[in-house]
């Protein structure tokens, strides 16, 4: 059971108690990412993760890492389009001293002048090195495409002349002004109790004014279904990528369009797989799979083709699609994608880190906590009927946005442009 105490100061606490693991997971969750930066601001949540390693008012960069392998633990953090996330993984007798490293880190840091300069450039050879990748470069292309005029389709890392741009100063407002107690989850998993927890995070923020927690929210954003061509001659393959427009991560239909999607692509058994891999042998990678925020989320199928055969793969996937539209799923299908689904979803959730991030996403999407076992019981629930009846509506390729990013040619079929 999840167990949850808002502090005066606005923090809330979230934690589950797992006596079966000598160890525990501790995590502050900032209720923003990058798509709350704006164009000249892009980039800036990424680079507050990682200046809040090189030093605070208590450790230098150094001294943090050399307490944060005393205690046996794993320290580390990531940025994402909605959350920016600090978590420390040690064994359940660190839990003072774990608490007290996490804390000085997230709340306390300084942003030494010397270590910014060093770390924009790092961040820069960051940048560089995902430009460098086919992969992550199609991805980034096409999320700046399809979600154009809007911050959920800046890179998350952000742009060079951005990163570039951004000085000590304008960053370390910008931190003192969103690292508040009231915009932060304090949340763990493994052998901890809550009350031991709140009874540290009272302490810490006996001095913080009271605040009411920050809501969860960002400007909505609006799917734009374009076509469009990325020339690379120095591939050898084309990248392919198609967006339909799908749904958010709270919606109700969360669970039939899981098992429709891994029906389509979302595993070795799906029809894409089968179909274009398998039988045709058009592709060696090719998947399915859905990408959802807070308000707004996509149903992504990728591919990477060689190109003389890319209209063939098309006509493949509109074949697939055209066909599950038409005559449905069957039993059969069903149950293999509920089978894949539960078990992918139980063993996902092996261990204390992912237990409480999965808390986290919860309390931060729901706010509230969503039991494994009634997410079990809602897609056992779910019936061919369900996810027949809104096929037509969720797989429209008329609709649909597209990339080909490589050394492809245009295709006649879908229209592209430069």
């Amino acid at each position: 059971m999840v167990e949850k105490t808002v502090l005066p100061c606005g923090l809330t606490v979230i934690s589950e108690h797992f006596p079966e693991f000598p160890s525990f997971a501790l995590s502050y969750s900032l209720k923003s990412g990058s798509r709350a930066e704006t164009a000249d601001s892009n980039g800036v949540h990424h680079l507050i993760e990682h200046m809040l390693f090189k030093g605070s008012r208590r450790h230098d960069l150094k001294q943090i890492a050399d307490i944060s392998d005393r205690l046996g633990g794993r320290l580390n953090a990531f940025t994402s389009k909605e959350i920016t996330q600090y978590y420390i993984k040690s064994i359940d007798e660190k839990l003072n001293e774990s608490f007290a490293l996490l804390s000085d880190i997230v709340f306390h840091s300084t942003f030494p002048e010397d270590e910014f300069v060093k770390e924009k450039n790092v961040i820069i050879q960051e940048i560089k090195e995902a430009d460098d990748n086919p992969e992550t470069n199609a991805f980034e292309t096409f999320y700046e495409k399809i979600y154009a005029g809007n911050a959920l389709g800046y890179p998350i890392g952000g742009r060079e002349k951005h990163v570039a741009g951004l000085n000590r100063g304008q960053v370390f407002t910008f931190y003192r002004e969103h690292y508040i107690p009231e915009n932060l989850l304090l949340s763990a998993a493994g052998n901890i109790r809550h009350r031991e927890l709140v009874a540290l995070a009272s302490d810490f923020f006996a001095a913080y004014p009271p605040r009411t927690p920050r809501q969860f929210k960002f400007p909505r954003a609006r799917f734009r279904p374009r076509r469009f061509h990325k020339k690379n001659k120095t591939l050898n393959q084309c990248y392919v990528l198609t967006a339909l427009d799908s749904i958010s991560l709270v919606s109700q239909l969360r669970h039939p369009i899981m098992i429709m999607n891994d029906i389509l692509g979302g595993g070795m058994s799906s029809r894409l797989f089968q179909s274009i891999r398998e039988e045709k042998g058009l592709a060696y990678t090719v998947s399915s799979f859905i990408d959802s925020y807070q308000e707004c989320g996509i149903q992504l199928i990728y591919a990477v083709i060689e190109p003389d055969k890319v209209s063939a793969y098309l006509e493949a996937v509109r074949s697939e699609i055209g066909r599950l539209k038409k005559k449905g799923i069957s039993d059969e299908e069903l149950e293999r994608a509920k089978d894949h689904i539960k078990s992918s979803i139980i063993l996902s959730l092996e261990n204390n880190v992912a237990k409480m991030r999965f808390n986290t996403g919860q309390e931060l999407y729901f706010g509230k906590e969503q039991k494994v076992a009634d997410i079990i019981s809602k897609i056992n629930a779910t019936t061919s009927q369900d996810i027949n009846g809104f096929c037509g509506k969720y797989l429209d390729l008329d609709q649909a946005a597209l990339l080909t990013y490589g050394r492809c040619p245009k295709n006649q079929d879908w229209k592209v442009e430069e």
